[in-house]
């Protein structure tokens, strides 16, 4: 499996092997269910869920809004707990873990881009993109280059170091991606990483995002509405009374 960015071996985005292909889930979701109360009625939204996604799929989870999909994208993200099931990541259930254990997961395997950026808006974009790395206790010089490479991949080298407020949304949206993706994760989670953007830059997102599966067999699970980016994915699912369904 793709390691992460450390330290100690300098191993920085760009410059990861391709992982060997494993036969077993890399995640597995089983008998997830996840309600919330509106009014004191109870709305189910997600309903006996079970689905293995595995090291390298690309999913387009995509349907009507108001389904479940950010919802469920949050539990795989554990930024949300189900009310019953199991989450397994690498056979290990992952809702067991302590909140120190769950923070180093958050940070060590998984790339979010949030539907709302959640940007330091007074920061530069070069700022952000290191926020990670820093969260995780690397030098600022260890992976300047990681950040700065990222990036000019997702279009920005002559805005890195203009500050997130200057930019304009589409930008802030390829800042977004960037951060989630300057660790290298083996994972990334993306909520719309295309809903601010043009033509032109929508689709070097999607190249980016193909690039990334193809050279470090990264796993992308995304909501979105484009089904121009749906169909980069290798499935596409949606979800009917709560339960996922492939498409297509």
């Amino acid at each position: 499996m793709v390691n992460h960015l450390e330290s100690n071996n300098n191993r920085f985005f760009l410059k990861t092997e391709k992982p060997e292909e494993d036969s077993s889930p890399l995640m597995s979701l089983s008998g997830i269910n996840k309600s919330y109360r509106n009014n004191g009625a109870k709305i189910e939204v997600l309903t006996d869920l079970s689905v293995d996604i595995y090291s390298g799929d690309t999913i387009a989870i995509v349907g009507e809004s108001g389904i479940g999909k950010s919802t469920l994208l949050h539990i795989l993200g554990t930024l949300d707990r189900p009310d019953s099931g199991r989450f397994l990541f690498q056979d290990e259930s992952v809702f067991e873990f302590d909140n120190a254990k769950l923070a180093r997961f958050r940070n060590n395997a998984l790339g979010f881009v949030f539907q709302f950026h959640y940007l330091l808006i007074e920061f530069s974009a070069l700022e952000n993109v290191l926020m990670p790395g820093l969260i995780k206790g690397l030098k600022k010089d260890d992976i300047r280059e990681a950040a700065e490479s990222i990036l000019v991949r997702v279009g920005l080298k002559d805005r890195m170091n203009h500050r997130v407020s200057d930019l304009s949304g589409g930008e802030q949206q390829r800042v977004a991606l960037a951060r989630a993706l300057v660790l290298n994760p083996s994972i990334l989670l993306a909520d719309e990483p295309t809903g601010n953007l043009d033509k032109k830059n929508s689709n070097q997102v999607h190249d980016l995002l193909f690039e990334l599966n193809n050279e470090y067999n990264m796993t992308i699970i995304t909501v979105t509405h484009n089904m121009k980016l749906a169909e980069y994915m290798n499935k596409q699912m949606t979800l009917v009374e709560g339960k996922l369904v492939e498409i297509g």
